[in-house]
């Protein structure tokens, strides 16, 4: 199964229902999702795109450049805009063959750097009638998504996730048609960070809007969560503590808000008690995972948030500093430096495997034949 099948079921069973409300308040449907990415597949093979890459800020082109290259059969590539002149023009001009989906502010600067084919993001969006002639490709261990690792001290790497891996993230963690129709989440994550292509086929296979918004500022993220009546919110650390110290000592007046998901680096322990004193009747989750595990690979969920913050006991209130649980399908083991299973409570060296774990690079791959990959992250159990 490939991404491909995710917008089907969705515009297949509720078609007119919003997906997306964009930037501009703007909204677009199911079925008008699925008629963009159609129309877009057939003009990245018009072009003969290897891959099809996106150099911009959240809007709704995104999930549209994302499903065009599902069905076109090419993988998908989110460019990082924060890189130097040097590393952008780098993995711009690796694949002869790339298609650039770019936003209006980073068009000009792509062709500079040597994109030539650059195709205007808004574009994918203008209304066009249905390509019923355009037959999709269907590969499920065709590559659907490269994430360029960090590239701060060295050239960026490029990682792969197939399409089974991801399918096998939301077909593990996510119930089909589940969200109420009222629900909708905030998200203002940069699209080239692996949550952000998360978040689009969860949200998509539960039925829960996505709302953009970018760029992340405090109080339009909490003006946003109060116009749209926004139910769920995922941010990092950085952004929960700008907006905790946005709303000063006064509490968070935002009725709608259920839950509240965070993740990509470590949350500072102030941070998350003054979130929770704060966001009283919210749910927090904490969200680990890695770009090379198709996302999240372990939970700390609202119960056990809110029994270690309402505890007295250090060994208990230390549990808001976990990563929490595997979700269901990842094995998790902590190895000491000879390679065994370390005792509950020692600290080690943290690996995991399962259906989405991909930890494969372009030219290289980090697991092992066990299926082991190694988070290169350290940790400890406590069972």
């Amino acid at each position: 199964m490939e991404l491909g099948l995710l917008l089907d079921m969705a515009a297949g069973d509720e078609p007119d229902r919003v997906a997306f409300t964009d930037v501009d308040g703007s909204s677009i449907t199911r079925h008008d999702l699925q008629v963009a990415a159609t129309n877009a597949a057939a003009t990245f093979r018009e072009l003969g795109a290897t891959r099809v890459g996106f150099l911009g800020t959240n809007s709704a082109a995104l999930p549209a450049a994302l499903f065009g290259a599902a069905l076109a059969g090419v993988p998908f590539v989110p460019f990082n805009y924060r890189l130097s002149d040097e590393q952008l023009a780098r993995v711009l001009t690796a694949e002869p063959g790339l298609v650039l989906v770019a936003g209006a502010d980073f068009a000009d600067r792509a062709r500079a750097l040597g994109a030539t084919a650059v195709i205007d993001a808004s574009t994918l969006l203008t209304p066009a009638g249905d390509d019923a002639s355009f037959v999709p490709a269907s590969d499920p261990d065709a590559i659907a998504v490269l994430l360029y690792t960090s590239g701060t001290t060295a050239a960026p790497k490029a990682a792969i996730l197939r399409h089974r891996h991801l399918m096998s993230y939301v077909f593990g963690t996510v119930e089909f048609g589940s969200a109420a129709s009222d629900e909708a989440v905030l998200v203002s994550v940069p699209p080239y960070h692996v949550a952000a292509v998360a978040t689009i086929l969860t949200n998509l296979y539960s039925g829960r809007r996505i709302v953009y918004l970018d760029p992340f500022e405090p109080q339009r993220w909490v003006d946003l969560v109060r116009r749209e009546g926004v139910t769920h919110a995922m941010v990092v650390p950085t952004m929960l503590a700008r907006i905790v110290d946005e709303l000063g000592d006064a509490p968070a007046d935002v009725p709608t808000l259920r839950s509240l998901a965070y993740g990509g680096a470590r949350m500072p322990a102030p941070v998350i008690e003054r979130a929770l004193a704060k966001f009283a009747a919210v749910d927090f989750t904490n969200a680990y995972g890695l770009t090379e595990t198709s996302s999240t690979i372990t939970v700390l969920d609202p119960a056990d948030h809110r029994a270690a913050f309402d505890s007295d006991d250090p060994s208990v209130r230390a549990r808001l500093a976990s990563a929490g649980r595997p979700v269901p399908g990842v094995d998790l083991v902590v190895l000491d430096e000879s390679g065994e299973p370390c005792a509950a409570g020692t600290v080690g060296d943290v690996y995991v495997r399962g259906e989405q774990i991909s930890g494969e690079y372009v030219g290289s791959s980090a697991v092992d034949a066990a299926g082991w990959f190694p988070t290169r992250d350290r940790g400890s159990s406590d069972t």
